[in-house]
């Protein structure tokens, strides 16, 4: 029997390309057979926990996002709200934080939380730094003043108000009568201080009775109320609070100039009236207060919930600030487009409000307690 060695080396060889072939064949064509996982929401019901009262501003808005958001999550879970108001939305808070399972089927919405945590509210049990933020929004404020009972007509004038200014509020440490005491702290002012009024409406009829004669709004406000007023010439608005963006600095909102109300910053005013940049505790104070209106509202898990999930939300929250039937409604609902603020980004800003001196901390307490 002859052996062709030569003819046996080549068919080994064969056998091995062969055999390499195989198994680098193979995963691929068992991959096409074994069905994708299915998303981790699939069937499931993420649980939204609005921290305020059904009805109320935060509730409304909460409800709004909610509607849109559940078709932009893998898997389309169902998405329940659930009320839990109380201590000025600490009771919400604290929940999340300490007892809901971080398993990323509980979420917090609420309205302010990182003034709450630095005012240091009593019943505050939680650490918002350690909550991870899935996405936020802002609400821009402008302030104005009846120009016939102070002689006020741009807020340069204001050190030189020719009547009591009179700052009408919602009620005590409420941010918007802190973040209107703290701006005229900042400017020199020394108003008389009215509150109790528990809302823009009512604010605004005492204002129209000159029960008070200096408030803020939103864009919304402003443009369907206070501006028929500036054309009357009896009101002027003065100043934008404005945002603090990702990096802790302070930006225009630019809502202002579109609606044709292109006023300054509190920045801007001191510096037009006193010639220097603002600095020291009252300006630490009134950024912290900008910083508020920079993440009015919050939706955020509770602390260790898994890294996945907070990236599948996070980028739910992006995709439905795009959606046309989400900004539809919204515009709709307040009258004016969202600005949204993404997860990593109010992160920064609710760790920069954080970040405030204790002199700005007292400061601040001295305003929002009667």
């Amino acid at each position: 029997m002859v052996i062709d060695h030569e003819s046996e080396k080549a068919y080994i060889a064969k056998r091995l390309v062969f055999q390499f072939m195989l198994i680098a064949v193979l995963p691929l064509a068992i991959a096409t057979t074994v069905p994708a996982a299915e998303p981790f929401y699939q069937g499931k019901t993420l649980r939204v926990v609005v921290a305020s009262a059904a009805g109320g501003g935060s509730d409304i808005v909460g409800r709004l996002i909610m509607r849109h958001l559940s078709r932009h999550i893998p898997g389309t879970p169902t998405i329940i709200i659930e009320n839990m108001p109380g201590a000025g939305e600490v009771i919400g808070v604290n929940y999340v934080h300490n007892k809901a399972k971080p398993d990323g089927l509980t979420a917090l919405f609420a309205t302010g939380t990182p003034i709450t945590q630095l005012l240091e509210l009593p019943g505050i049990e939680f650490d918002f730094l350690k909550m991870p933020i899935i996405g936020g929004s802002s609400e821009s404020v402008a302030a104005f003043i009846r120009t016939e009972k102070t002689g006020v007509k741009t807020a340069r004038d204001l050190p030189r108000a020719k009547g009591t200014i009179v700052v009408g509020g919602s009620g005590y440490g409420s941010i918007k009568d802190v973040s209107l005491l703290a701006a005229m702290n900042l400017l020199g002012v020394k108003p008389h201080y009215v509150t109790g009024y528990r809302g823009a409406g009512p604010i605004r009829l005492a204002y129209e009775r000159a029960e008070i004669n200096f408030t803020q709004e939103t864009a919304v406000g402003i443009l369907k109320s206070v501006l028929p007023w500036t054309r009357e010439g009896w009101t002027s608005v003065l100043y934008q609070v404005g945002f603090l963006d990702g990096k802790g600095q302070l930006v225009k909102d630019p809502v202002w100039k579109e609606i044709g109300v292109d006023v300054p910053s509190v920045a801007e005013v001191y510096r037009s009236i006193y010639g220097n940049d603002p600095s020291g505790p009252a300006w630490e104070t009134e950024k912290a207060l900008v910083g508020g209106y920079s993440l009015t509202r919050i939706m955020a898990f509770s602390p260790k919930t898994p890294s996945a999930r907070v990236t599948e939300l996070r980028q739910a929250f992006q995709a439905m600030g795009k959606d046309p039937a989400f900004l539809s409604e919204w515009e709709k609902s307040q009258g004016s487009p969202p600005r949204l603020v993404p997860g990593d980004e109010a992160g920064n800003i609710a760790a920069s409000i954080l970040k405030a001196p204790k002199e700005a901390v007292n400061i601040l307490k001295k305003f929002a307690i009667p």
